[in-house]
Formats: C-alpha cells, structure tokens, sequence
C-alpha cells in the first residue's frame, strides 16, 4: 500500500509533471543561476505532498486540472516562503527610534508641500456657509477633531448609518463644488 506521499512523488516524477516546479519557479521570476535557486527548487518539492493531498478530485482521474492547481499553489507557498525569508534577512536594529519618528512629515508640512495648506480651511468655509448641520458635524469631526465615524456617532447620539449618509452628502457637495464645468474640456 502506498502512502500519499510516496502516491505524490510518483505522481510528480510520471512523465514531464515536474516541469511545474520549473515553471513556478520561472513564475517567480528565479533563474537557475541564482544562488537561492535550488534551495526554492527543493522547497517546492517538500510542499508537492500537501497539495497533492488538498487536491478535491482524484489527481490521477483528472491530471491536467490537477497540474494547473498545483503550479498554482506552487507560485502561492513559493511567494511567501520568499517573503517569510525576505524578512528575516533584513536586520532589525534596537535602539532609540525618535530621530525617525521626528523625520516622519507632519499634516501640515504635507499640506504646504503640495500646495493645500488652507485646503481645510476652505472646506470648512465651503460647507459653513452652504452645508447641512449632519455636514458641518462630519466635516468637524473628522477635520478639526480627528474622529472617526463611530465615534462622530457617539458623540451626537446618532447611529454610523447616520454618520455615513452625512458624509455621502458632504461628498456630493464637494464634487458639485469643486468639479470643473462641463465644458471646461471643450
């Protein structure tokens, strides 16, 4: 009696079923004369068992869908185990980490970068003059405030779905407000 294992490798080593494994790795973008190489190549032959194994149908009754499942679930356990090695080459220092955090932009430096620095300003101008209290609240809670829906929810006893149709309509403003005309590209 065979085991699945050895039912896989079988299988895997009939014919010209291995050129899967090539062609994952292909996939992959690797090339044999990359270091790394190899040591994918017999990866994706210790994973062939289990998805043998996962397979729903039998992969004897149906090889050529069978193929395409494998070579696909190849490319899948190949790419994280990739990652999974990716990360753990790259060095984690310890150390004091304040001068990052200190070079991280804040809002307002972003917002002058790209020319908007009043852009807030503006739209509260925009709907305080022209907008809907829900509006008005929304705009605030998420602009001035820093809230999330939830908790713009909380904060006036209303319900999200509430919250979520303020904003649906501040949006439909906004775009009736800042959209160019129709025949600006004409």
């Amino acid at each position: 009696m065979m085991t699945d294992t050895a039912a896989a490798y079988r299988f895997l080593y009939t014919g010209d079923h291995e050129t899967i494994i090539y062609a994952a790795l292909k996939r992959l973008g690797m090339r044999p004369h990359q270091d790394s190489y190899e040591d994918y190549l017999q990866e994706a032959r210790v994973c062939f068992p289990k998805i043998y194994a996962d397979f729903p149908d039998d992969p004897l009754a149906k090889p050529h869908q069978f193929l395409a499942y494998a070579q696909k679930a190849l490319v899948w356990q190949l790419t994280d185990q990739i990652r999974r090695d990716r990360r753990q080459d790259v060095p984690r220092e310890a150390g004091d980490q304040t001068p990052l955090i200190e070079a991280v932009a804040s809002d307002e430096d972003i917002l002058d970068a790209i020319g908007l620095k009043d852009f807030r300003t503006y739209l509260i101008q925009l709907i305080g003059g022209a907008g809907t209290t829900g509006e008005w609240r929304f705009l605030v809670g998420t602009l001035v405030d820093q809230l999330t829906p939830e908790e713009i929810a909380t904060k006036y006893g209303v319900g999200r779905a509430t919250v979520f149709r303020w904003r649906r309509s501040l949006l439909r403003r906004l775009v009736h407000h800042l959209a160019p005309p129709e025949s600006f590209l004409e």
